[in-house]
C-alpha cells in the first residue's frame, strides 16, 4: 500500500499555521504517533515568541484532498489523565 501524504497544521488561538510540505505515512497509526511525536517535541523543546503555551494548540491533520482526518490537542503528549 502507497504511503499518503498528511499536512500537520497547527491551530492555536483560532489561527492556523498551515504545513506547507506534509509527511509521506503509511497508515493511520503512523500518521497518529508521527503527529504525538512531533507535539512532544514542539512542547518540550521549542519556544516561541508568537505561541506562549504549546498546550493551547492542537494538529489538525489534512490529507491531500485536504480533508481533516485528525485533531490533536498537544495535551495529549502528557498521557491519560
Amino acid at each position: 500500500m502507497a504511503a499518503l501524504r498528511y499536512f500537520l497544521n497547527v491551530r492555536y488561538r483560532g489561527r492556523m499555521i498551515p504545513d506547507a510540505e506534509g509527511d509521506e505515512l503509511p497508515d493511520d497509526e503512523a500518521l497518529r504517533a508521527h503527529a504525538l511525536a512531533n507535539a512532544r517535541d514542539l512542547v518540550f523543546r521549542t519556544r516561541m515568541y508568537t505561541i506562549r503555551s504549546w498546550f493551547n494548540c492542537s494538529f489538525e491533520v489534512t490529507d491531500e484532498s485536504g480533508r481533516v482526518v485528525l485533531v490533536m490537542p498537544f495535551d495529549e503528549v502528557l498521557g491519560p489523565a
